[in-house]
């Protein structure tokens, strides 16, 4: 019944153990227990994942991470998206309302440096597998919340999303036109910045731990994330009482010009950040006039005059093709690209010479291209070991390395305790 992997600690054949070898990480020896779901938490154990840290990923009997069900899906169906963020991971699945499933992750406890989690406030605590269960069983081990709201607070057990997120921290309102409704942003950022926010806390905790011994309980909300990142807005109001209203794609009350402008076959963006700029600015737009220009020449007088500036350049640039002003720009030196689509981007030579575009041969996908890692190191750089694991992959493997005998693993598999890739419901 028991699926035939390497029963040494890691989960891993001996391919897989070379591969590991070859693409060492910062933070090889740590090992983290992931019960994260869906995005926020999985983007933040993947980075860890990325760079080095064993991550064994904890998923339900019956059906596993709900990211399993998001598209976009292969041929086969299975999910693009799941096999992107759980790439480098293992993967054991548990049934945590049961008394043994909970002892098998005690067990976890005992040999692992770090604990992640995403659940709604208090769920791990009912469960009976919380950081006080933990501590008691590993005193220096590392346990990290994120949630929506954090551990305290009158909103601790409200459920969040990242419109929800960015709507109440202001984000939302400062997003978009001065003439349309607020905007939520592109990507998920309450989602991906928190998930950062938590690997990154990991990363400190892990530092403090090698140096004192201790561990630590962390804290990290979505909403106080995004809210420690909207700039300026926050720090206008508190020392001007006034509120930063919508501005689109410029800055009109610090940078200008600072936009996106319609072209003739498509959309540029530019920067003139100094008036050391402003002369080069407007040599490389053929308009020598309007270098002093009383309304325009410094950047105040332009910050002062932005509305007939801006439509002065909507006709100016929009009488142009993209690759003269793109070429224009370039030669004189200016700030600019064309705005690209994601598609477009992922054939950027400068993406492609940065390894940030790669292609992958997911076990549940197949071959894809994907992101590759933003951080580059120079003597241990990280890299994708593995991919993404079947729904309980390792479950056999990691029992094992715990001392369950071939027996008890099968007694708890066929009892629905755990699962396996072959034991697991099929769930269409």
């Amino acid at each position: 019944m028991c699926c035939g992997r390497d029963p040494a600690v890691g989960g891993q054949g001996n391919h897989h153990v070379r591969r590991r070898r070859e693409i060492m990480g910062p933070l090889e020896g740590i090992t983290v227990l992931d019960f994260t779901q869906a995005y926020n938490g999985p983007y933040g154990t993947m980075n860890l994942a990325d760079y080095g840290a064993r991550v064994i990923k904890v998923e339900r009997v019956d059906g596993g991470d709900q990211s399993r069900f998001w598209s976009p899906y292969s041929e086969d169906g299975n999910s693009g998206y799941f096999a992107t963020y759980n790439r480098n991971k293992e993967g054991i699945a548990v049934d945590l309302g049961e008394d043994e499933g909970k002892e098998l992750i005690k067990k976890l406890f005992a040999r692992v440096d770090v604990v992640t989690e995403n659940f709604k406030f208090g769920t791990m605590e009912k469960l009976g597998i919380g950081y006080d269960v933990a501590k008691e069983i590993n005193p220096s081990i590392i346990f990290a919340s994120s949630t929506g709201f954090g551990q305290t607070g009158p909103l601790r057990k409200n459920t969040a999303y990242d419109n929800v997120i960015e709507s109440m921290c202001g984000y939302m309102d400062m997003t978009g036109f001065p003439d349309q409704p607020p905007l939520r942003s592109g990507a998920s950022i309450g989602d991906s910045y928190t998930g950062l926010m938590m690997a990154f806390a990991v990363v400190l905790a892990c530092y403090d731990k090698k140096k004192t011994g201790r561990g630590k309980r962390i804290d990290v909300s979505m909403l106080d994330t995004i809210f420690s990142i909207i700039e300026d807005s926050v720090l206008t109001y508190a020392l001007t009482g006034k509120a930063v209203s919508r501005t689109g794609n410029a800055k009109p009350r610090e940078v200008v010009p600072y936009d996106a402008y319609d072209c003739k076959d498509g959309f540029i963006t530019v920067t003139v950040t100094d008036d050391s700029m402003w002369p080069d600015f407007c040599d490389a737009l053929e308009m020598p006039e309007l270098i002093d220009d009383p309304l325009y020449a410094t950047n105040d007088l332009r910050c002062q005059h932005y509305k007939s500036f801006t439509s002065l350049m909507k006709k100016v640039m929009g009488s142009k093709k993209l690759a003269w002003l793109e070429e224009r720009f370039k030669q004189y030196k200016i700030p600019a690209t064309r705005v690209y689509t994601p598609l477009e981007a992922m054939e950027h030579p400068q993406l492609l010479a940065r390894d940030m575009v790669i292609e992958v041969d997911d076990k549940n996908v197949g071959k894809f291209k994907t992101f590759g890692t933003p951080i580059k190191y120079s003597k241990t750089p990280g890299g994708i070991k593995k991919s993404s694991p079947k729904l309980g992959e390792d479950t056999c493997a990691i029992m094992r390395s715990l001392g369950y005998s071939q027996d008890e693993i099968d007694r708890l598999i066929k009892d629905e305790i755990v699962c396996t890739p072959e034991t697991a419901p099929k769930i269409d």
